[in-house]
């Protein structure tokens, strides 16, 4: 069947012709008031078919626990033909131009084919119909509303139909012929249901508005390139979409091509730094109040009191916010305040349709997904936001023991989307496809994987052997935090650094960061502190600056990165006061699976991700680890390294043999440690000072020899032996006569 004609505009300025063809194979005839393009008899695009269509789509579904075909079809039994086949046009036009939201091609043409199979005679579809319907789709729908709502979608796609089929033809064809004209015919449309009509704009006129359909995104995009059109129009539907239009033109003049708004090199210009995209939100009544719970579920929102505050828009800033819940609620106290400034700018401005929604009530969790932008109550006394609560109700008791450590956080309004995807996958199903045809959840919970066993080959790129490496990476495991401790030139930083490299699996250090403590090394250096920074007007004032172990522990927490180890190499661990560096860390240390709050931000619990680890370093011969305090003894493994030993034994020479090179140095190593008593077997010497290409000559290791090694003992026996007595004993010539007669 041959699709209907519509103007060469839409074709020549689209952004995916298979899509737009296949779509337009629907849209065309149902509004120019043709028969379906489906079989070419049935007018579906009428007033009957539409209302019938809506009133048995209005009452509701049977089993929101089945998939949503199922509950479609029972809904649709003895429906006439009309009716059916109009649901199949619908579904259709709702997924047709999705990205991500359908889980695969397969689902996508499932879901239609299965609502064909429903009409007497099954529905044979053309061709035409599976063209558009690809894999990659044009709308990135961020806030998973078309995921969530295909049933309200569904209801206004028919609203939409019978107010096309009521509107005097004259007016259709007119909208067909130009943007705007579109755009106020689907507007008019009863209950406006923003994305879908966004959707069905786009796929109408694809030369004008764009593929993009989240409010939120909608404004990004705007406010990020208006400058290059000469500012902002205005922010009514209709201006904002004129704005970007205006935009994409200029880039596309720029560009030579239709330009993607989610290409890599756009979306980091327009999508806002930090945005973590998807959050999940922990939400409070006062006292638990068990009745507002219940109204929340039944109403299908979530509100939010604020009695005494005035007025103020989504969007506002948070100085805006602090400024007026400080004026508005000064019979508060401090601590009360500053939780309901947190709130308010959460629901007002952070909060987002497609962020997940959980609330706890007698031990059960209940999630949802938001689905509306904030909105102010008749009498001003709450905020309200729609949100769709999922039947299933979750054990707090049953979920992971970080998710249960997140919902312990105070607040009214708490963001935890650390935990984001172990709550994903308590969803429900996905409601495209029967239970027997879903797939597998795309989201685990986020537990780390576990280190992966060390191979013979990393072993023998150290020269160590591979038994006493991989005791060590276990015990790491296990307790999360060790100290590598042993006499100087014994490889304890080298081999912290590679094996936090190996068992990472990151040949980018971006998992893998240390830091080397020293005697003026503080919390402040560490943890988090207040550092001098000077403002745009040049006046100089204080910023609390993240340090190396935070960030670390909030890469490490961000969604995505929780099944990823994570190192951080402390290096010279006892040079610092580690009591001071430390300080209510050492809490976390022992117990991480508690949450602390911290003395510079005292409103906000901290907890050290599981999946971080943390190996430090330590010099015996530094007499500063013998004033180490139990609890640091008591919260790290220490692994000594010991040039007599595994894994350090015999590395030196093994190193030697690797590059065919002479041992001398191995024998040399092994003659000076046995001439360093036992009692004093902290004093001996690693292999590392072998390891340079200077140790190969006579005269390089005679500098070895003179400038590192003798030095060194010099200090350990200072007031023990004198020079000559050192040279007799730990000398070069004379250890090398000892080995002549050996």
């Amino acid at each position: 069947m041959t699709p209907s004609k519509k103007p060469a505009l839409h074709r020549a300025l689209g952004i995916s012709k298979e899509i737009e063809d296949a779509a337009w194979f629907v849209l065309g005839p149902g509004l120019l008031g043709k028969a379906s393009a489906l079989d070419g008899r049935t007018k579906t695009w009428s007033v009957p078919a539409a209302t019938e269509l809506l009133e048995r789509l209005e009452r509701g579904v049977a089993d929101p626990k089945a998939p949503m075909m199922t509950n479609l079809r029972q809904n649709l039994e003895d429906a006439t033909r009309g009716a059916k086949q109009l649901a199949v046009e619908l579904l259709f036009l709702q997924s047709l131009p999705l990205a991500h939201e359908v889980k695969s091609l397969k689902v996508k043409r499932a879901r239609v084919a299965e609502a064909a199979s429903w009409l007497e005679p099954p529905l044979e579809l053309p061709d035409e119909l599976y063209a558009g319907m690809t894999d990659h789709g044009v709308i990135r729908d961020r806030t998973a509303e078309f995921n969530w709502t295909i049933w309200d979608h569904l209801k206004w796609l028919c609203r939409f139909v019978r107010h096309v089929a009521q509107r005097p033809a004259h007016v259709v064809q007119a909208a067909v012929k130009d943007p705007l004209a579109f755009h106020q015919l689907v507007a008019g449309t009863p209950d406006d249901q923003p994305a879908i009509r966004r959707s069905i704009e786009f796929l109408v006129w694809p030369s004008y508005f764009e593929p993009v359909v989240a409010d939120v995104e909608r404004q990004e995009i705007r406010d990020a390139f208006a400058s290059l059109v000469g500012g902002a129009k205005g922010d009514s539907d209709e201006e904002v979409s004129a704005d970007i239009h205006r935009i994409r033109l200029h880039l596309d003049q720029q560009a030579g091509q239709r330009i993607d708004w989610y290409s890599r090199q756009l979306v980091s210009q327009w999508r806002k730094v930090g945005d973590p995209g998807r959050r999940a939100w922990l939400l409070r009544t006062h006292h638990d109040n068990a009745e507002l719970l219940a109204e929340w579920r039944d109403e299908e929102a979530v509100t939010l009191d604020v009695e005494h505050l005035r007025l103020l828009d989504p969007g506002v800033t948070a100085g805006l916010v602090q400024n007026a819940v400080d004026e508005d609620y000064k019979h508060l106290g401090y601590v009360e305040r500053e939780d309901t400034k947190t709130a308010v700018f959460a629901f007002l401005t952070v909060m987002k349709p497609g962020d997940l929604a959980l609330y706890q009530s007698s031990g059960k969790v209940r999630i949802g997904v938001v689905l509306g932008e904030p909105e102010h109550g008749q009498d001003n006394r709450r905020l309200r936001r729609k949100v769709r609560w999922f039947d299933e109700e979750h054990d707090a008791t049953g979920l992971p023991r970080h998710v249960q450590r997140q919902l312990t956080t105070s607040g009214n309004i708490v963001d935890i989307t650390r935990v984001i995807q172990s709550l994903e996958a308590l969803l429900p199903a996905e409601a495209e496809a029967d239970a027997d045809e879903a797939a597998e959840p795309d989201v685990v919970v986020p537990v780390c994987d576990g280190f992966r066993p060390l191979t013979p080959e990393f072993a023998a790129s150290l020269h160590m052997d591979l038994e006493p490496l991989q005791e060590i990476a276990e015990l790491l495991e296990e307790n999360r935090q060790l100290v590598l401790y042993g006499p100087p030139g014994t490889g304890k930083t080298y081999l912290a650094k590679h094996l936090a490299a190996e068992l990472a699996g990151d040949t980018t250090d971006e998992r893998v960061k240390l830091v080397q403590f020293h005697p003026s090394y503080a919390y402040e250096d560490f943890f988090e502190g207040f550092r001098p920074d000077k403002t745009d007007e040049g006046q100089v004032s204080f910023k609390l600056v993240a340090g190396p172990l935070r960030r670390l522990a909030e890469e490490a927490a961000k969604p995505g990165n929780e099944s990823k180890p994570y190192f951080l190499i402390i290096d010279e661990m006892n040079r610092a006061n580690l009591a001071k560096v430390f300080g209510e860390l050492y809490f976390l240390l022992e117990y991480r699976d508690d949450r602390i709050y911290l003395q510079y931000s005292p409103n906000e619990p901290f907890t050290l991700p599981d999946n971080l680890y943390i190996i430090g370093t330590m010099n015996t011969a530094d007499r500063s680890i013998a004033m180490m305090d139990a609890a640091i003894r008591r919260r790290f493994s220490f692994i000594e390294l010991h040039p007599k030993t595994e894994p350090v034994k015999g590395s030196l020479l093994r190193f030697l043999q690797a590059r065919d090179l002479d041992t001398t140095p191995a024998l040399l190593l092994d003659a000076l440690n046995d001439a360093i008593d036992e009692w004093d077997r902290d004093l001996m010497i690693g292999p590392s000072y072998f390891m340079k290409k200077s140790a190969q000559t006579p005269k390089g290791l005679r500098r070895i020899w003179k400038y590192e090694l003798m030095p060194l003992l010099e200090e350990h026996y200072h007031g023990q032996l004198n020079r000559a007595q050192l040279e007799e004993r730990f000398g070069l010539e004379q250890l090398l006569g000892r080995l002549a007669y050996a």
